[in-house]
């Protein structure tokens, strides 16, 4: 069977802090926002969660499909082509939701409607789970990065990806402490956590937010 495309080759760490908090409780439906191939929903399918998962690219979703019949789980994740800036699901919907290295790609007047819609569509208490390139001033290759690529993007943190002839991909932005925070104001922030991650392209070290936060109310 030839395949619709090329799998993106994702680096940041499987949501495996979100399963050990939930796995035993009553959530168990989950939306992966951003799921590429799938590679976070036969993570959370393994651990028998019933998933959902979105993504704007239309040849990801594709993918993702593709990959469910060697699995065995052909029809048991749902994968459906959806902008996360207006998903196309009731109000509390879902137990919880993952992003993983969602944001980082998205303009910054996208990031706060983003999660406003997680919000929206998230239970009485519901769970996201957020992981995001921080800032990385230690990385000589960043600190210059930083430096000469603002004046292309237009913002602080955020860098021009580019090819080996120097064309522009995309964007990509690295966060602050305080900038990934004030996004999840409308959350209650129960594990925030630093780690080393892999950057997609060229396989940069960079610095990581790993953050469990829960659905405020009231």
């Amino acid at each position: 069977m030839k395949s619709c495309g090329e799998r993106k080759l994702y680096t940041i760490p499987l949501p495996t802090r979100l399963v050990n908090v939930i796995k035993d409780g009553s959530a168990k439906k989950v939306l992966e926002v951003g799921c590429g191939y799938g590679r976070t929903c036969f993570f959370l399918h393994e651990n028998c969660f019933n998933v959902v998962g979105v993504d704007v690219d239309r040849t990801q979703i594709g993918l993702a499909q593709e990959e469910s019949r060697p699995r065995g789980v052909n029809g048991e994740i749902d994968f459906l082509l959806n902008n996360a800036r207006n998903l196309c699901f009731p109000d509390s919907s879902f137990d919880a939701a993952t992003m993983l290295g969602v944001l980082t790609l998205v303009s910054k007047s996208e990031r706060p409607r983003i999660l406003n819609e997680v919000y929206r569509i998230l239970k009485k208490h519901g769970y996201i789970f957020v992981e995001e390139f921080a800032r990385t001033w230690k990385n000589p290759v960043y600190a210059k990065r930083y430096r000469d690529d603002a004046r292309v993007t237009g913002e602080s943190g955020t860098i021009a990806v580019r090819d080996e002839t120097g064309r522009i991909l995309h964007f990509g932005h690295h966060f602050t402490r305080k900038e990934i925070l004030d996004l999840l104001k409308n959350f209650h922030v129960i594990d925030f956590e630093e780690d080393i991650f892999t950057s997609y392209y060229h396989r940069n070290w960079v610095r990581g937010y790993v953050i469990l936060a829960q659905k405020r109310t009231g």
